[in-house]
């Protein structure tokens, strides 16, 4: 009897800290900016790599305008990061963004056994694990949100190092297409400060169940609200 109270508790125990998310897992949303449908996003966990001798998942963001936003301001970006398998912070980055007239591209690599980050043209030293805003929102997947903690991260996406705070300042209720979800609000902060230019701020919602999905993402900007939401998961 009591060898199968040993079996039941490790059984819990590994069902608890199994990933909310694997290969394949497709999570598509619908962009507004203010109120208006302005075009779509996808959140594509593409495969497993190695990334210097690690295992690590190759995820992929992408986000287009549609319709009359799209003869307005083409928006075509794409980011793709390698995060670590086991950890979750981020082994590579790549963006690849055109909005409007304006692209850039950028490609950053660590080794965080020499403790160093390098793009094409510059290679810095860093002493922390990497935690870009994707590879972010799957790490708060895995771990327990607790009302009010405080946690602390650094990213570093080629210009300068940023390092930020996040905080759970509560739960509310998500409506979508796909149904309506209990989730609790982060928010991404440093030094007191709003963490985006443009005196923009940021709140992500994350369903309190055993998905632990990013159902909602706005961003607020000098001119307005950009919200992305949930539509379809797969």
């Amino acid at each position: 009897m009591k060898r199968f109270g040993y079996i039941i508790y490790f059984l819990s125990n590994f069902l608890i800290a199994e990933t909310p998310f694997k290969v394949g897992e497709s999570l598509k949303y619908s962009a507004d900016f203010n109120l208006i449908r302005v075009g779509q996003a996808e959140l594509y966990v593409n495969r497993l790599d190695k990334i210097n001798d690690l295992d690590a998942y190759h995820v992929t963001f992408s986000a287009n305008t549609t319709g009359l936003a799209d003869q307005l301001f083409k928006i075509r970006d794409q980011i793709d990061i390698w995060m670590d398998k086991k950890d979750f912070f981020t082994h590579r980055l790549i963006k690849n963004i055109n909005e409007g007239n304006y692209s850039n591209k950028v490609d950053v690599k660590f080794d965080y056994q020499k403790s160093i980050a390098k793009t094409k043209t510059k290679e810095i030293s860093i002493d922390f694990m990497a935690r870009d805003s994707f590879s972010m929102f799957y790490y708060l997947r895995t771990i327990p949100l607790n009302n009010n903690e405080v946690m602390s991260f650094s990213s570093y996406e080629g210009r300068r190092i940023i390092h930020y705070n996040l905080q759970m300042t509560g739960t509310e209720i998500v409506r979508t297409n796909i149904g309506t979800f209990k989730c609790k609000v982060i928010r991404p902060y440093r030094e007191g400060k709003n963490l985006f230019k443009n005196q923009g701020d940021m709140q992500i919602w994350i369903s309190d169940d055993s998905k632990r999905l990013p159902v909602k993402i706005q961003i607020k900007m000098k001119y307005g609200s950009m919200t992305l939401l949930l539509k379809s998961v797969s």
